[in-house]
Formats: structure tokens, sequence, C-alpha cells
């Protein structure tokens, strides 16, 4: 038993669902992501955190067929996948009662390489399942287009769960039951698993940790940008709901900004421009637990990568993922129908 789980946009949430799924499964669940993405120290985030929750013992590199999109479409000779795809499926598939497959990014990513999510489907023989968020009307597109798709590769197509979404009108249910499109599951957006944490973003900026290192859980929902005077930055802080949730993006020689984030007992504290800050703003910042990070950026570039930076899964989340789509989807019906 096998399902395929693909999404309209990066960051749509199918590497939450499929979790959810395959916690909610009570066999032995297995994982396959046929085209790396986001990697970790050579391996794909998404493979880590399976192999961590689900106990997987296969090596890392089983998991994807490949993760070098960006080389493998300057090729002159288009390569064929189709055999390295069946046969790491069939490897991983073994001993295991439920297979996730999860496509990377998006419905036609990997087209090139036969690896988009209707070629995949129709190369395993596994049925899809399309997670959908943004406007009811893209939704309502991006799932009869995604039902089109599969159809043309003869792959049975089983549906849309609309994540991030308080509420999905009935109208627009029925117009996709019209055409062929079922919805599963409506998942509201979740703010414990939304909010990055102050790893999260100095992962996303790659830069060097130099105190605080005990403060790396804190959530962080706000950026302020520390390139204007003390008094318009306090003002900024001292307007925000929560303060204590900000990051301080500042150069290293503004000693007063980073005072600042002290004071206002901000999550993290990011330095530009290659100055390290005083000692005496390191030891506080390990006495409060604020982590400082240097980075290579300019200050609005860095900025900007804060605020871009989403959450990211980690095996603790499991408990809330389980719960939230046993809540939210249509777990057992899915599960009947990839079994068919």
């Amino acid at each position: 038993m096998s399902l395929l789980i693909t999404s309209t946009r990066k960051g749509a949430g199918k590497t939450m669902v499929g979790l959810g799924i395959g916690l909610n499964y009570p066999g032995k669940v297995g994982f396959f992501k046929p085209l790396g993405t986001n990697l970790v120290q050579g391996a794909d985030e998404d493979v880590i955190l399976f192999k961590k929750v689900f106990q997987l013992e296969e090596a890392p590199h089983l998991f994807n067929v490949s993760h070098d999109y960006h080389r493998i479409l300057h090729d002159v000779k288009e390569p064929d996948h189709t055999e390295r795809l069946t046969q790491q499926y069939t490897q991983l598939h073994q001993g295991k009662d439920f297979m996730i497959i999860e496509t990377a990014h998006t419905l036609s990513y990997g087209s090139y390489m036969g690896l988009s999510a209707p070629q995949i489907a129709a190369g395993l023989d596994v049925p899809g399942l399309l997670v959908a968020e943004g406007e009811p009307e893209r939704i309502v597109d991006k799932s009869i287009i995604a039902r089109h798709c599969f159809n043309v590769q003869n792959a049975v197509f089983l549906g849309v769960v609309v994540n991030k979404a308080e509420s999905f009108e009935e109208k627009y249910k029925h117009q996709l039951q019209e055409r062929g499109v079922t919805v599963l599951g409506v998942i509201p957006e979740y703010e414990e698993l939304k909010t990055p944490t102050c790893e999260d973003i100095i992962d996303a900026l790659d830069g060097e940790l130099i105190a605080g290192e005990e403060g790396l859980y804190k959530k962080v929902e706000t950026t302020v940008v520390g390139a204007m005077t003390y008094d318009s930055a306090q003002r900024t802080l001292q307007q925000m709901e929560f303060p204590e949730r900000s990051v301080m993006v500042t150069g290293g020689e503004r000693a007063d900004m980073q005072l600042l984030a002290f004071d206002m007992k901000s999550s993290l504290l990011v330095l530009t421009g290659g100055t390290y800050p005083s000692a005496a703003v390191l030891a506080k910042a390990d006495e409060l637990k604020t982590p400082v990070v240097m980075v290579t950026y300019d200050t609005l570039t860095a900025a900007s990568r804060c605020e871009q930076t989403a959450a990211r899964l980690r095996p603790d989340h499991a408990p809330l993922i389980k719960e939230v789509v046993k809540k939210h989807v249509d777990a057992k019906r899915l599960c009947g129908a990839a079994g068919k």
C-alpha cells in the first residue's frame, strides 16, 4: 500500500500531511522522496525527519533517485530514471506496510527527469494526493489541473487536502466535486508549526553562532532592522505585542542596538558587517540565553532572509502533527483508497 503526496507550491505542507498520515497508520511505514531538494549535510532534510520519526534504517542515499536537478537540466543527454525509481522504491518497500512517497516542491517539478508527481504515480502505480494552500479560487484551479495531469498519465488522483485555512466553503467543495476532485481535509494554520525558531533562522542565514547557544529554541515572529536611530528602534519594539519574539538585525558596530535588543528581550540578534561585538555583549547574550549570530550579508538582505524563513518540522512535532491530521484529514479513507 502506497500514497504519493504532492503540492501546489513549495511550503504548502505536504511533508506535514504525509507525516501525519503515516503516524496515524497502525502498521510499519516507509518513505521515499525520488527527487531530493533541501539538503542538510548531504542528505535531504525530509528524509532525515522521516528516518527519525519512523526509525527507518536504510541508508540516506536510497531515499532519493537524485538531488541535483539544476545540473541535470543542463545535461545534453536526457536522463531516464525509470529503472532506478522502481528499484529503489522496491527496496525501500521491503518490510513496510505503507509507503509515503513525497514529490519535490510542486506537481510538475522534475518533469524533465520523469520525476514529476503524475510520472512517479504512473511509474510506480500508486495513487496521488494534492496538498494545496492559498486563495480558494487558486486551490480550485490547481486541483482541477492536478487531476487532469494525473489522468493524462493514467494515474489515480485521490483528491486534495486544503492546508493553512480556517475553512473552505461548501461551494468550492461542490465545484471540485463536480469536476471529479474530492476534498479530503481542511487543516487550519497552527502557530506551533508556523513560527520558526532561532535555530531555523540561523540555518537559513548560514551564520556563525557566537553566543547564546542555550536560546536556540526561542520562537521568532517579527524582524526589526537596526539601521535606524536608537529612539526609533525602541519605539518600534515597544509597539510590538510580543517584542520578545523579535529578531534584531543590525551592524556589529551598533552596540546601542545590541543592548536595546537585550533590554527588550528579543529572541535573536543577527550582526552584519563583519565587526564582532564586545566581550560585554557576548557575556550578556549568554546570561540572557539570547543567540547572537554573525552573517556575511548586508543588513537588509539578512533581514529579508529572516522574514522569509519558515518553521522547520522536527521530530518533536510528531505528536501534534498526528493529532492535527487525525482531526482534520480523512486519513482512513486515504489509506483505504491507497490500498486498492
